[in-house]
């Protein structure tokens, strides 16, 4: 009867389950639809992996790749449709049965997160210097040179040009330069957690960066310590996404050619040049004129094959012959996608750029990236990136400064159009013939590998244990042949290796308040580095085969060979406290211990510590009513990094120098302490920075910025300073002198219009720097006052970079001279007695006569002598950008200027006789106007065949003012509206035009203001592309 009674009992509660889950069924309905990403243009694309929830359970979806979801809801149920970096949409049910939902970025939430090194914060919680670049606006400039995108991109960053070579590495600087000599001023590179050098930076394929930061102050840098005294540059790749895979194409063609604001002697005007130069050696330093018309083309030329070409009236433009229009092509692909538990990026691309001097330039590069990561279980997940980088540079034969100089009477190929191996009488070799005898390429893999395991046991708290692995291998090999003109069949290869270890144990933790005023973040980290390279070079005379190039150096006689090792060991731990109340008052606490290998033991461990506070004002009660300020944030921060980049490996235990010597028929190889003394006291060089800072967002943040001022003192610099040779050394490396630098970075953005059919928005960047030498190597003189140290340029309240040269004063007419005895005699200018009547000449050690540069005897004691030089600062006063990015019915628009005012350069082509700037006539040159007896308004001296002018070389005369302005991008585009690209499975298609260095303005006469004159010039870059993805 029980038993009974339990059955029917059990039996009604299962009929009534069934019973209300098909009541329940059977008001279910299925939906289904579309998601849309609604862009700032006004057109949309398929959103693929759009978590769409009913709300209030745990049923759900999530959109394929053309953004089609189907679900079944009740009627009174309400759809959430999430994805990162969008506004969430919440949709009532209701009597549909099929959805269109839009949705728009947030950029709140997309600009939210800044990576700050070992963890990323809230843009808002930031407390110390940080700026994040864009990356699609990095990309927007057509290089294939990553570090060449930042130029202008961020206040406190400079980027310089040394060449326009294709392959070569611009260097970097942030917020100045603070080391002497050796010490290095080139910033610290993180990609992916683990530090990389300028030139695997500079590589990496632009297209595979998700995020970049660079952290500009001390509170910023402080978790890297010892390398970070030079800024940290972060780069994060890219990583793949939940949902179907998505494929990205990328492409661009572009070709370059030659910029230039000066002009060579035409041949005319090169003929009377030298025919002047050849006139003024005929004189004598005598008042006797000769005149150049008077002389014959064999007393001017003195060269018979350069008389036949005159002659005949063949001249050469060798720049025409140097320079072609270099072409370049790159491409870019990638795919992304993922599940639940593994999630996937991968991407290719390859460069191929030739370059603008024909005697062999040219540069290939292929890139490939894989990214993985992968949730064993929600407390565990594993991470993998790896990447690869081959690379090949040829260097073009000779200095190309030397071949567009030569004389446009000098010929390159004989009557017949053939090549020959002299371009004169005079033996001066053709850089065709030898660039047909010569190879020089250089050959590089950079290999690296990174992965990490992240365990989250509880709530707030991660480990994480990362390693990584770095190798880049080099070879170069230059080789000339046998009936290379001047000597060949010699051939060199050199191989270096590079291996850099990371294993990091980082540890996080969220401190949970029950007050939620309060909040807390604690980090701590403990690293290990270890960079190990070889070096191994070999050099041979009288190849027998030159068809291998240097492959077959092995057979030839051997000069010279070389091997070398060296090997450094990094040690850090860091800690860190991040601290909110009210998420208005922040505090960012940072202490870095470091040891390293290069310092003996007593001063082997540095310790860097900094502190940051900011005050959210905007989120006080009392600025409520001020609706106009969306952001308003105070911050300073005061901190210590450090430096070690200013000595080897093994500067504190000191090298030997190898000795061969012979003893009868033996061969001796012997070891001697090497010329440094080694000094195992040294210690990290060290800089204090204090940075106030202000960020600010007006109306809605249309109108945004930042303005920062800071000042750093560097201290105990690691300078090389000679000591007394009785003692066996001539030099030792120290920790003496002291810098400082303070500066404004300044950094504004608005938004003209913004709404969902049209964008325009414009920006600037501003950057203002000074740096002074506040102590050297403690040296005095007998009146206890600082040594300067002329040699390296380096002078006490004076800043590192500087020209110390004479001041020039015009050029000295006849009037300035007596003619006594049939000699120029200098007219009195000096008034000694002090009379009023001038009766003292001033003293010069060269010849003085009617067209030299008269000097400035800035001392006044009557003579020139190397006192009367005076410092020209070289860098520049400040440096500026603006860039505005227009956006319409699918057309964008982007535009920025680029300009750099104060700085100077010493122009090689007004002095150097190789790059035709001596007035010598011997080579062709910069067009000049120098003086001669019937053009006395000549502001440049008189040419002279024989010799160089006096002064020319060392005067301010050829310092010029290398400001300039440059429109440096120049982009159009159009996006293909999707419902048309969706038709042919493509999701987004985007063609476009890119103009790079349109314009230039400038009174630097060069190829470029951003180079020295004898550089691989930089060039103006015409592109075009394509990009889409399905």
């Amino acid at each position: 009867m029980k038993r009974s009674a339990l059955f029917k009992t059990a039996l009604f509660t299962v009929l009534l389950i069934i019973g209300v889950t098909n009541s329940t069924r059977a008001q279910n309905k299925k939906l289904s639809g579309t998601v849309t990403e609604l862009k700032a243009d006004g057109t949309s694309s398929p959103l693929v992996g759009v978590n769409v929830i009913l709300k209030g359970t745990t049923t759900g979806t999530v959109t394929d790749a053309k953004g089609k979801f189907s679900i079944e809801a009740p009627s009174t149920g309400t759809l959430v449709f999430s994805s990162i970096g969008y506004t969430t949409v919440e949709i009532k049910v209701g009597n549909r049965t099929t959805l269109s939902i839009q949705m728009k970025e947030d950029a709140q939430m997309l600009e939210d997160l800044v990576v700050v090194g070992y963890g990323v914060q809230r843009r808002s919680d930031v407390t110390g210097a940080v700026t994040s670049i864009k990356p699609e606006e990095m990309k927007i400039y057509p290089t294939n040179n990553v570090s060449e995108m930042l130029r202008g991109k961020a206040a406190g960053v400079f980027v310089s040009g040394t060449s326009g070579r294709p392959g070569d590495t611009p260097s970097i600087t942030i917020r100045g330069e603070r080391s002497l000599g050796s010490g290095g001023n080139a910033p610290l590179y993180i990609i992916d957690g683990a530090p990389a050098t300028a030139t695997e930076f500079a590589a990496i394929n632009g297209a595979d960066i998700a995020s970049l930061e660079i952290l500009k102050d001390a509170a910023a840098q402080a978790v890297y310590g010892s390398r970070a005294a030079n800024g940290v540059i972060l780069v994060t790749t890219i990583r793949g996404q939940k949902g179907k895979p998505t494929v990205k194409f990328r492409s661009m063609w572009s070709w370059q050619d030659l910029w230039r604001n000066f002009d060579f002697y035409s041949p005319e005007e090169y003929y009377n040049l030298r025919a002047e130069a050849q006139a003024h050696d005929k004189e004598n330093g005598l008042p006797t004129r000769v005149d150049p018309s008077t002389l014959t083309p064999t007393d001017v030329l003195t060269d018979n094959m350069m008389e036949r070409a005159y002659a005949a009236g063949r001249s050469t433009d060798w720049e025409k012959l140097m320079f072609q229009t270099a072409l370049s092509q790159k491409y870019d692909l990638s795919i992304s996608g993922g599940t639940d538990k593994m999630r996937i990026a991968a991407s290719m691309g390859y460069v191929d750029q030739d370059g603008m001097v024909v005697t062999g330039s040219g540069y290939q590069r292929a890139n490939v990236r894989v990214n993985v990561d992968y949730d064993v279980y929600k407390w565990l997940s594993v991470g993998f990136n790896s990447s690869f980088i081959k690379s090949k540079k040829e260097k073009e034969s000779g200095n190309f400064t030397d071949h567009i100089t030569r004389s446009p009477y000098a010929m390159p190929f004989d009557e017949y159009g053939n090549i020959q191996e002299y371009i004169n009488d005079s033996g001066d070799k053709n850089p065709f013939y030898l660039a047909e005898r010569i190879k020089n390429d250089v050959h590089a893999d950079i290999t690296r590998l990174n992965g990490f395991i992240d365990i989250k046991p509880f709530k707030g708290f991660s480990y994480r244990f990362n390693a990584a692995y770095y190798n880049r291998y080099q070879e170069e090999g230059s080789y000339k042949k046998a009936d290379y003109t001047g000597g060949g069949a010699a051939g060199s290869i050199s191989h270096s290796k590079s291996f850099n270890y990371v294993v990091e144990n980082i540890f996080n933790y969220k401190v949970p308040f029950k007050n939620k005023n309060h909040s807390m973040n604690v980090t701590a980290l403990q690293s290990w580095e270890r960079t190990y390279t070889t070096g191994l070079g070999y050099a041979s005379n009288n190849v027998p085969v030159d068809s291998f190039w240097w492959d077959m150096i092995a057979d030839g006689e051997v000069t010279s060979k070389t091997r070398s090792v060296s090997e450094h060991i990094l040690l850090g731990f860091m800690g860190r406290i991040q601290y909110g109340f009210k998420d208005r008052y922040l505090l960012n606490v940072i202490v870095r211990r470091d040891g390293s290998s290069r310092f003996g033991p007593r001063n082997r461990w540095g310790t860097f510590p900094s502190v940051a506070g900011a005050w959210r004002i905007s989120e006080e009660p009392f600025m409520k009513k001020a609706n106009f300020i969306s952001n308003l944030k105070l911050r300073v921060s005061y901190g210590i990094v450090g430096n070690q980049d200013g000595i080897g490996n093994y500067e504190t235990l000191g090298t030997t120098t190898d000795y061969k010597m012979e003893f009868g028929d033996n061969f001796i190889m012997g070891y001697l302490p090497g010329n440094s003394l080694p000094n195992p006291a040294l210690k990290w060089e060290s800089t204090a920075s204090t940075n106030f800072g202000l960020d600010f967002g007006f109306f809605d943040n249309r109108l945004t910025g930042t303005v920062e001022y800071y000042l750093t003192r560097t201290k105990n610099l690691l300078v090389s300073r000679q000591i007394n040779s009785v003692l066996g050394y001539t030099g030792m490396m120290d920790n003496l002198g002291k810098t400082s630098t303070n500066g404004v970075d300044i950094t504004l953005n608005g938004d003209i219009i913004r709404n969902n059919k049209m964008n325009w928005s414009i920006g600037t960047n501003f950057t203002l720097y000074r740096n002074k030498i506040l102590k050297i190597d403690g040296k005095t003189d007998e009146n206890g006052n600082p040594v300067n140290d002329i040699t390296n340029g380096w002078f006490i309240g004076q800043p590192k970079n500087i020209y110390y040269v004479y001041q020039s004063d015009g050029i000295f007419q006849e009037s300035d001279f007596n003619i006594i005895n049939g000699k120029w005699v200098l007219k009195p200018t000096i008034d000694s007695d002090g009379d009023g009547i001038p009766d003292k000449t001033i003293e010069r050690t060269d010849l003085v006569e009617p067209g030299k540069i008269k000097i400035v005897d800035r001392n006044g004691d009557g003579k020139i002598t190397a006192d009367d030089r005076y410092i020209v600062p070289r860098d520049p006063k400040f440096i500026m950008s603006l860039f505005t990015n227009f956006n319409f019915k699918g057309f964008d628009l982007y535009m920025e200027w680029y300009g750099v005012y104060g700085r100077k350069i010493k122009n090689a082509y007004l002095y150097d006789p190789n790059s035709g700037g001596s007035l010598q006539g011997k080579q062709n040159g910069i067009k000049v106007n120098y003086w001669t007896p019937e053009n006395p308004s000549g502001n440049f001296p008189r040419p002279s065949y024989n010799s160089n002018t006096t002064y020319q070389t060392n005067s301010d005369l050829v310092v010029q003012d290398a400001s300039y302005i440059r429109l440096r991008t120049l982009s159009v585009g159009y996006t293909v509206p999707s419902r048309l690209t969706q038709k042919i499975k493509i999701q987004n298609l985007r063609v476009y035009c890119t103009f790079s260095n349109l314009f230039t303005s400038t009174k630097f006469l060069s190829y470029s203001p951003e180079n020295t004159a004898a550089a691989y010039p930089e060039p103006r870059q015409y592109a075009f592309g394509i990009d889409l993805s399905f």
